[in-house]
């Protein structure tokens, strides 16, 4: 059924009607490409049939408009050829239409021959004697001259048969300009204009496209970016529905960029076809996009301001271009158009076009970015000799730098690259340049640039400049020869640089790259430790490059124990201080502030400061700023309790990490730290299969071999295989010994190699392990690690000692915000009260229950709750609103994706909310979930 078309399908069927009292008719159907002109004579047959008419049908096409008749012909031979007797029809004198049809003479080229006419309209009026007649004619201002001729013919001639006379003609089309087009609209008896669909058409196109009920916001969207045209309307609901997608609010954005294909293709046919210059003004216009200015399309288009209007008034009366209020560039009416166009050139015509349309912006004063998205756009054969296209595309990355846009900034410098020539100072820079653009979104892609622009630089300042582009975080992987550049450089630079000065704060911020890049071995944290130490007690911080350089160091003398947790927080507190929380920071030494208040157990105000720089760094799509704050924020509220927080930031960080790079190190780390921490044996088993391939104890990077060592440890200790783990965690004490590692927070192996001395029946290796682990607590001196220790001890020890040790970890976990650690402690006090009598069991046990609960660890919290002998707890009291919404409408049998609809979220934020519903109620999946809201009564 078609869509708002019945008044055009009344006035048919009226026509129809009429014809038997009224002679023939001819009724003219028009409007622009798409509005469903051929879609409307395709439903006359339907009209015919109900009136017991016959049919004839011809579709006019522009090459075989050299074909005299030839529309006559479509119309009668298939008639003809299928009548019994069909010399009744043609009769005793019909030898000049006979010898049309049987193509057996010559036909007048002009169309004139009067004898002809009059046979042909004699004929028809025969044929309609047996039963009336629908003449359909399709794109009739592409029909030949002679058929056009008799067309108007027959209209200014109507007889008194029931013949019913339909054509349609496109808007704007140049052929339906011409006399003999204007003589058969004005011999019309009615002319009917095809309108752009009204939004609730094409709300019921769309579900009719998608098979299903469609948003409002949705339909809306698909109206607006069609403009109302049925062709695009349906092009766009099938090009979605084949992507998977779905009608719903949230893709209706995307309705404006798709270009469906299969419409691409057909409507660059249809150019084709359209006389000079249209084509080219589309091509033109297709280049220019939205600086398609007049005089610049006149020039690039080759037309006079004349023809330019010209081309413009058929183009938009085609429907293929609009303008927007206020402003005198026209632009096209979608995507598709545009592609369209583009398909008509030639794959070197579309590159002269573009490089013409640079040279026109330069010369024009347009934007940079403007000129470089043309450049861009072409494929280079060789160096430039024009000097200014390096420049303009350096100029244009800033731009879009400045902007937030580093993929455009990469794209246009690495065009430039094809542009500078093959060595020298010149390409350095551009390779330079396009490593700082790199960095933000591929930080190895950077460094590799970087070690191929050094060489090339003439002076040493100039090397580590360019050196001070690598981000710190490719360390953990970069090749040894950029390891190599970094020290030769540095030693290039030399001892004797100046006190102040440009020059001193490269040679800083340098000595704290190599240190970075350098094995974190005994060596390394040796010589850091020393360097401290010559900077004195109050290293100078009012330079970003002593900030980089202290923060380096301090965080080699945590990792060795050579400095005291005091100066550590005092130090890292007046750096932070000084520091805004700005996602360059993610490119220098100082994100290792973090981990160094996070050892020392110094969180206060740190959460807040790495939330707006997580913020800001998405805001500006800086990747590398996102994965490496986000672990860092991650690891700050696993310290502070906040469990799935911390589960929800490393997951993200460790797929945006997983999505644009082989690895990251500290997006690993983080992950495994909350999988170790909160004893997840899902997300145990998760990380250790997707690394089953590597060597954990050869990796360079000691806090990824501890961390998946420690993995491995815990997954085998949670399957009681108690002597595979004690091989692990005593395989990362060996790690951190060798490597000079001896802070006890770095990896706490040696609570968890005692846990399993004990099940083996070694109580005094564990004794000895808790002894030495509680020795490194107590001189390093953060709570966390200290309450850790001695519960653990605690634990282990038996009688009023252990007693007194659980006691001990309370009092000082108090002070941590290690909440989640404070929990287990006054569980573990509460259940050796509540076994040897003690007074206070159950006060203890309550208030760990419910830090339990709130940190995110049900299960401890149900022992606590069993052991007070009280009610079974609700863990569906611990959801959120939001999360318990979800859990029910999953319980209803909802799909993720009918979920994200109704609440009107992505289908990621309800995946994320499920995800912490599944961890909050200990289910593994959605027949659980069910079952667990049934059975807490919140179905």
């Amino acid at each position: 059924m078609l869509l708002e078309r019945d008044i055009e399908l009344g006035a048919v069927a009226a026509a129809l009607d009429t014809a038997a009292a009224r002679g023939s008719s001819l009724t003219v159907v028009t409007g622009a490409w798409g509005a469903g002109r051929t879609e409307l004579l395709d439903h006359l047959p339907r009209l015919a049939e109900e009136r017991g008419a016959r049919v004839l049908r011809a579709d006019a096409a522009r090459p075989e408009r050299e074909f005299p008749y030839g529309v006559v012909r479509q119309l009668l031979e298939p008639v003809l050829a299928g009548a019994a007797s069909p010399e009744r029809w043609l009769g005793a004198g019909a030898e000049a239409v006979r010898s049309v049809l049987a193509e057996e003479t010559p036909v007048p080229q002009d169309g004139t021959h009067p004898r002809l006419l009059r046979e042909l309209r004699a004929l028809t009026a025969r044929m309609a004697v047996d039963e009336p007649l629908l003449i359909a004619v399709d794109d009739a201002h592409w029909a030949d001259e002679a058929s056009l001729r008799w067309l108007a013919y027959f209209a200014r001639r109507p007889t008194a048969r029931p013949v019913t006379v339909v054509v349609t003609l496109a808007d704007g089309d140049p052929e339906a300009g011409t006399p003999l087009v204007r003589d058969l609209l004005a011999a019309a008896g009615r002319t009917l204009r095809l309108r752009p669909l009204s939004p609730r058409g094409t709300r019921a196109l769309v579900e009719r496209s998608f098979g299903e009920p469609a948003d409002e916001a949705f339909a809306r969207a698909c109206h607006e970016a069609a403009g109302g045209s049925p062709m695009v309307t349906a092009a766009i609901g099938h090009t979605l529905r084949r992507a998977g997608l779905r009608p719903v609010a949230e893709h209706g954005e995307r309705a404006a960029r798709v270009s469906p294909p299969d419409l691409r293709e057909r409507l660059a046919l249809r150019l084709e076809q359209l006389p000079s210059p249209l084509p080219e003004f589309a091509r033109a216009m297709a280049v220019l996009g939205e600086q398609a200015e007049p005089e610049l399309l006149a020039r690039l288009a080759g037309l006079d301001a004349v023809g330019c209007r010209a081309a413009e008034r058929a183009l938009r009366a085609l429907g293929l271009l609009r303008r927007r209020p206020g402003s005198p560039v026209p632009v096209f009416a979608h995507p598709v158009y545009r592609d369209a166009a583009e398909e008509t050139a030639t794959v070197e015509e579309q590159q002269g076009l573009l490089s013409r349309a640079a040279v026109l912006l330069l010369r024009a004063g347009h934007p940079a970015e403007q000129i470089a998205a043309r450049l861009a756009a072409t494929t280079p054969s060789a160096p430039s000799d024009a000097p200014w296209t390096v420049t303009v595309l350096r100029a244009a990355a800033d731009a879009a730098l400045d902007r937030g846009a580093p993929e455009d900034a990469v794209r246009f410098l690495r065009r430039a690259l094809h542009e500078a020539p093959p060595d020298g100072e010149d390409r350095a820079v551009v390779l330079v340049d396009l490593a700082g653009a790199e960095r933000i979104t591929d930080p190895w892609t950077a460094a590799r640039h970087i070690s191929q622009a050094v060489p090339l630089l003439p002076s040493a300042e100039q090397r580590a400049a360019a050196l001070l582009r690598i981000p710190p975080p490719v360390f953990d992987t970069a090749a040894p020869q950029t390891v190599d550049l970094f020290r030769e450089v540095f030693a290039a630079l030399g001892p004797g640089r100046a006190a102040s000065g440009a020059g001193h704060e490269v040679a800083l911020r340098l000595e704290a790259r190599v240190r970075c890049a350098e094995p974190a071995a005994p060596g390394r944290l040796a010589a850091s430790v020393r360097r401290l130490r010559e900077l004195g007690p109050e290293p100078g911080l009012g330079t970003g490059a002593q900030r980089e350089l202290v923060t380096v160091l301090l965080h080699d003398a945590v990792a060795a124990g050579g400095i005291a947790r005091e100066d550590a927080v005092r130090l890292a507190r007046q750096v932070l201080e000084r520091e805004p929380a700005v996602p360059e920071l993610s490119y220098t030494t100082l994100p290792l502030l973090a981990i160094t208040l996070v050892v020392a157990d110094d969180l206060t105000d740190l959460a807040a400061w790495l939330e707006t720089l997580l913020a800001r760094a998405v805001r500006q799509r800086a990747l590398v700023s996102q994965v490496i704050t986000g672990t860092e924020l991650a690891l700050v509220r696993l310290r502070s309790g906040d469990a799935a927080g911390a589960l929800t930031l490393a997951l993200e960080a460790h797929r945006l990490a997983g999505e644009r790079w082989e690895a990251n190190a500290a997006a690993d780390v983080a992950l495994a730290a909350v999988a170790v921490e909160t004893m997840d044996p899902r997300l145990c088993d998760r990380l250790l299969a997707q690394d089953s391939g590597s060597a954990y104890g050869d990796l360079a990077d000691v806090h990824r071999s501890v961390a998946h060592r420690m993995l491995r440890g815990v997954r085998a200790f949670q399957r009681r295989d108690d002597a595979t783990a004690l091989d692990h965690f005593l395989a990362c004490g060996r790690r951190l010994e060798r490597d000079g590692w001896h802070n006890p927070v770095l990896g706490p192996w040696r609570t968890w190699a005692a846990l399993a001395h004990r099940r083996l029946g070694d109580g005094r290796a564990a004794e000895e392990l808790m002894r030495e682990e509680c020795e490194r607590a107590r001189a390093w001196g953060a709570p966390a690690e200290l309450g850790r220790a001695l519960r653990v001890h605690g634990t282990l020890a038996g009688g009023e000692r252990g007693r007194g040790l659980l006691r001990e970890a309370v009092d000082v976990l108090r002070l941590s915000h290690h909440r989640l650690e404070l929990a287990r402690a006054l569980v573990r006090l509460g259940v050796r009260e509540a076994r040897e009598g003690g007074r206070p069991a159950a006060e203890l046990l309550r208030e760990g229950a419910a830090l339990a609960a709130a940190c995110g660890l049900p299960g401890l919290s149900d022992r606590a709750r069993a052991l007070l002998g009280g009610p079974a707890p609700d863990p569906v009291r611990g959801l959120s609103p939001v999360q318990l919404t979800v859990a029910r409408m999953v319980a209803r049998g909802l799909p993720n994706g009918a979920i994200a609809d109704e609440l009107g979220v992505t289908r990621r934020a309800v995946e994320k909310n499920l995800t912490a519903v599944y961890r909050k109620l200990s289910v593994r999946g959605r027949a659980e979930l069910a079952g667990a809201l049934r059975m807490s009564g919140s179905c």
